[in-house]
């Protein structure tokens, strides 16, 4: 029988790169022409199969921002404030992932988003090639045009199946150019690997090093992800996404 899912929302980084834009205000409701970045998530969100709950992480200076928009939609999610108030402080995203999943039912497998990410992809796919695959981990990928812009991301090494041949945390020199996205898929039974990732490393932040510590223990797999893929690191960035997106050129941005 296919697995439950849950969904777990990234949303507790304080988006430094692109202040002043984010300094009272949390990226993934930044506009995106008439609605905000965490409307196009929750759309994407409603192809995943057999999803049963979501929950959204964040901090505690954004929280009531997320408190505020959620009266205003219908989606269904439970907000979690990870208890950090500046960018010094905050957890990391492996961390705040751990603090998602202690939320959620432990039978349940986790699709896990970066809030900071636009895609017109649908997840469905990349759902059913998880389940495919258990119980090992599955991350999205995109391909880039350039060197340069790969090098700015986790770049992902793959073999014809999709299994993950090595991980590189923003290499100088990528050896490839196919990137990891912050969209993750984890068993249940990754959560016992990933709190041993967290105390055997002490590292809370990019999930990409936790790939790459997983891939180097066990098999991980890669799947493509279609369509446009934008990523909101940067004020340059966020303008060329919103213009792609208005536009839907289908390009991929860094």
């Amino acid at each position: 029988m296919e697995p439950r899912v849950s969904a777990i929302l990234l949303a507790a980084g304080y988006g430094t790169r692109l202040y002043p834009l984010t300094r009272t205000r949390p990226k993934a409701l930044l506009p995106m022409g008439r609605e905000v970045v965490l409307d196009v998530i929750f759309r994407a969100l409603a192809e995943v199969p057999r999803l049963s709950q979501t929950v959204l992480v964040t901090n505690h200076r954004f929280a009531p921002d997320f408190q505020h928009w959620g009266r205003k939609r219908p989606y269904r999610f439970e907000l979690v404030d990870d208890g950090t108030s500046t960018p010094e402080t905050r957890l990391g995203a492996i961390r705040d992932v751990l603090v998602g999943w202690q939320r959620l039912p432990e039978t349940d497998d986790v699709l896990v988003v970066g809030t900071d990410n636009l895609f017109t992809g649908s997840l469905e796919p990349m759902v059913r090639f998880a389940w495919t695959k258990s119980p090992s981990a599955t991350v999205a990928v995109a391909r880039v045009s350039q060197a340069k812009e790969a090098s700015r991301f986790g770049v992902i090494e793959m073999e014809v199946d999709g299994r993950v041949i090595r991980c590189l945390e923003k290499p100088a020199h990528p050896p490839c150019l196919t990137v990891g996205l912050c969209l993750y898929y984890f068993p249940s039974s990754c959560r016992t690997r990933m709190e041993a990732y967290v105390a055997q490393s002490g590292s809370g932040d990019a999930p990409g090093y936790f790939i790459e510590w997983l891939a180097a223990r066990e098999a991980v797999y890669a799947t493509v992800m279609e369509g446009m893929w934008c990523d909101i690191g940067s004020q340059d960035a966020y303008d060329q996404a919103v213009r792609d997106w208005k536009e839907n050129k289908g390009a991929v941005h860094a």
